[in-house]
């Protein structure tokens, strides 16, 4: 291998390495995030019973979004999958992890684009059905953090995709000097091979010869 293919060959290999790097830095930010915001309140519920006066109760992210935490989970694991995958099964997993970004995203523009549902916060931290909601509020920068989340695993999966795309091209491309110099170890070889198969027909009919000599002075060869 020359060194113009070996210094191809160790940048790709750095590249390869520099996109898993990131994307796992990426992975881990988006878990962080997503597991921090799990224990944040995201809403307060206003309720009354018409006993006591008006009370008010804290909606948790994991109350409101019971999936928060195991998507944090799965973000951590999906770092050791990007490390143990490359070529088409990294991208085919890069997109996955694009796809999720989007879903990530939904609830945080749902929650952008509506007003809160006071049946559903009553739902999440299972309220007494004695209570009657007066009025739900969420924290505006519950969907900004959540957008964030996604926006990190967005670009973990861009990363992840780079990464394979590296990896991918090393099978693919070959320098010009990369493809000479590989052309010309496999007619050297073809050269050698031809040779030695020669030489080693050169020795046959050597050997027969001196057989049939032996025989014709009336030499026995075998003793």
């Amino acid at each position: 291998m020359s060194d113009e293919t070996e210094a191809a060959e160790a940048a790709r290999r750095r590249r390869q390495t520099f996109g898993k790097i990131v994307a796992s830095l990426l992975l881990a930010g988006a878990a962080i995030v997503l597991w921090a915001s799990s224990l944040l309140p995201w809403a307060r519920v206003e309720a009354e019973d018409g006993l006591s006066p008006m009370r008010s109760f804290t909606v948790k992210g994991s109350d409101w979004s019971p999936w928060l935490t195991p998507v944090a989970l799965a973000l951590l694991a999906s770092i050791a999958v990007v490390w143990s995958l490359r070529g088409w099964a990294l991208r085919v997993f890069a997109i996955l992890l694009a796809l999720g970004a989007v879903v990530i995203a939904i609830p945080a523009i749902s929650l952008l684009s509506s007003t809160p549902s006071s049946d559903y916060a009553a739902r999440a931290i299972d309220l007494s059905p004695r209570y009657r909601v007066l009025l739900t509020t969420t924290n505006p920068w519950v969907p900004v953090v959540i957008l964030v989340a996604a926006a990190l695993l967005a670009v973990a999966a861009v990363f992840a995709l780079r990464a394979a795309r590296g990896a991918g091209m090393s099978s693919r491309y070959q320098s010009p000097a990369a493809r000479r110099e590989e052309l010309e170890r496999q007619v050297f070889a073809e050269h050698e091979r031809r040779k030695r198969a020669e030489a080693a027909g050169e020795r046959a009919d050597g050997n027969e010869r001196t057989l049939w000599d032996s025989l014709d002075g009336g030499v026995d060869p075998t003793e």
